[in-house]
């Protein structure tokens, strides 16, 4: 016989009690929410702590279970943090509509292709995969040569949602940025 705590079955992981939302159970799958999820080793590929606190978002030095399963999924910064910035999408898209909106139906007004006002039909997603390269920069790590996001996920937000003149501005200084890194040799 299977025991069930509210409606889910007991070996699955759940958000901390004192959490009103987890954008982990919006990402994870039922299988990757396992409790023996957490005797797994770490993927070569996972998501890094810095990213999976920016996501939680709410108690960042709290220990959670869920954080360590959600390390262990085999997703990469990018993706989790993308999923991140697509939670803010949902409140944001929520309070616009007048209504409560689900991880599911944002995920797909993110994605979708539409007119955002620069003159041709460009998806949120699109924007936001600008926007992580530009935030992308190279260093050492361990002798090996890694990439760093120095963007949260409220600063992708930020700009991905930026009026068309804004945004284009943002490309722009984005790409000096870039420019003035190299020039310095900051690797």
């Amino acid at each position: 016989m299977k025991v069930e705590l509210m409606g889910c079955p007991e070996d699955l992981i759940q958000k901390c009690a004192t959490c009103e939302y987890c954008i982990f159970e919006d990402i994870l799958s039922p299988e990757q929410r396992k409790n023996k999820t957490l005797d797994s080793d770490m993927p070569e590929k996972h998501v890094s702590r810095m990213a999976i606190e920016q996501l939680c978002g709410r108690y960042y030095d709290k220990v959670c279970a869920m954080k360590y399963a959600a390390m262990r999924a085999g997703c990469d910064d990018r993706t989790a943090m993308q999923m991140g910035v697509v939670k803010t999408f949902v409140w944001d898209l929520g309070k616009a509509r007048k209504c409560r909106i689900d991880f599911n139906q944002a995920l797909i007004n993110w994605t979708r292709p539409q007119h955002l006002g620069r003159g041709f039909e460009e998806s949120y997603a699109k924007r936001y995969e600008e926007i992580w390269n530009l935030g992308l920069r190279k260093f050492y790590h361990e002798n090996k040569l890694c990439n760093k996001q120095i963007f949260t996920a409220d600063h992708i937000y930020e700009m991905v949602m930026a009026k068309p003149q804004t945004y284009e501005r943002t490309l722009a200084v984005l790409g000096t940025l870039i420019q003035e890194h190299r020039e310095r040799d900051a690797i």
